[in-house]
């Protein structure tokens, strides 16, 4: 009888230790029943903040939980802030795969090039907005809604070559993502007939005016920033100081809300392009909604900048692509669902991970479709109601 019980519990040990291992082998992305995802992106650092894009994350994330979750489970979003940092960014990316999350979001991650690698090692999905590298049109995990930083600067120099410019400066930060900005931004300007010259500075440039006197002495007709959203006023104010006028050309997360409002005249006529709508364009339902939905999950952070926008676009995408996945929901499964399937978050234009790239340089970039606004009375406002398309660059 001894001998029996020690035998019952010698197997009852072996079942348990078994079923726990069961258990963490179909565990990846789920955890108590939630669908563990991870945000990775610069929400707060010295250099550049942008608190609206967790706020409109965590907003969305809560709404969709409140009104029944995906397939009845909730979402757990873990938020990791690079802080500006390459080596930040890639600790994230490996608490991603420590985690074991079923998918990794961004509203904007400057350091893809560190991030991309761990993920594409662990096959799991990346789903985000803010291309800004070569590796985010590469890599078989990497799903971006749009063309970022190829294609805002791109469609940039179209724009302003068309609007007359002959000959555009450019203040270009020396970081890779601004320097990869500037090079589309020539391509897009000489595909018109027009040309760049420009001058870089560092990302802790205490001054412009010095940089923008060079290139006026150039003869240049317009004058566009290229670099971190919070010097691009700066770059503006530099100009204005110089008493000299000429059209000024920005991507739309160079200039938020606020940045506009506080710039006043000086930014009057300013030719801005990007790829999702602005927080001012309520006039869009999908727009009012992220507006709305931050204000009552998040009312202390509202959304001023395209990285809120962006934010809440990310998880729109997951949402409607986590309905897709058949089954257990893990990163293998998200991955697979993905590599078929086109999200409508109706904040972009052409959205889709599927079909035939338009770039062959960037298999995994399809949407080069963009918007244009022109300041008016310090508002960003719709130059039209549709998309243009820069496939033919």
């Amino acid at each position: 009888m001894v001998q029996m019980r020690r035998r019952c519990a010698a197997l009852t040990a072996v079942a348990a230790a078994f079923a726990l291992a069961l258990t963490g082998c179909g565990s990846a992305g789920q955890a108590n029943g939630e669908i563990v995802v991870m945000a990775i992106g610069t929400f707060e650092s010295a250099t550049l903040s942008l608190p609206d894009a967790e706020a409109a994350m965590k907003a969305h994330v809560a709404q969709i939980n409140d009104t029944g979750g995906i397939k009845g489970r909730k979402i757990d979003l873990i938020v990791c802030n690079d802080k500006f940092d390459p080596n930040t960014a890639a600790d994230c990316a490996r608490q991603a795969v420590s985690k074991r999350v079923a998918a990794v979001l961004s509203h904007y991650e400057p350091f893809s090039p560190q991030v991309l690698p761990v993920l594409e090692a662990a096959k799991i999905p990346y789903v985000y907005a803010g291309v800004v590298a070569d590796v985010d049109g590469q890599s078989p995990i990497s799903f971006p809604r749009d063309s970022g930083i190829m294609g805002v600067y791109g469609s940039l120099g179209i724009e302003l070559a068309k609007a007359g410019c002959k000959k555009a400066g450019a203040v270009v930060n020396s970081i890779p993502n601004t320097i990869l900005g500037a090079q589309w931004l020539e391509h897009g300007l000489e595909s018109q007939g027009a040309e760049l010259v420009q001058v870089s500075v560092g990302q802790t440039q205490p001054d412009f005016v010095a940089p923008v006197a060079k290139l006026l002495s150039q003869g240049i007709d317009c004058l566009v920033p290229v670099t971190a959203p919070d010097q691009g006023p700066k770059i503006v104010g530099a100009l204005s100081q110089s008493g000299q006028h000429v059209k000024l050309g920005a991507v739309s997360s160079e200039f938020g809300t606020s940045a506009l409002t506080a710039m006043g005249a000086a930014a009057e006529g300013m030719l801005i392009v990007g790829q999702e709508y602005r927080p001012t364009d309520t006039e869009v339902p999908a727009v009012k909604e992220v507006i709305d939905g931050t204000r009552k999950y998040q009312p202390d952070v509202p959304v001023t900048s395209k990285f809120g926008i962006a934010g809440w676009a990310s998880v729109t995408t997951l949402r409607e692509l986590l309905d897709t996945v058949p089954g257990t929901i893990t990163s293998a499964s998200v991955l697979a669902a993905a590599t078929k399937f086109s999200p409508d978050t109706h904040l972009y234009a052409k959205e889709t991970y599927g079909g035939k790239p338009v770039v062959k340089q960037y298999p995994r970039i399809m949407n080069w479709s963009y918007l244009t606004w022109t300041v008016k009375g310090g508002k960003a406002v719709l130059d039209r109601p549709g998309f243009t398309s820069m496939s033919g660059l």
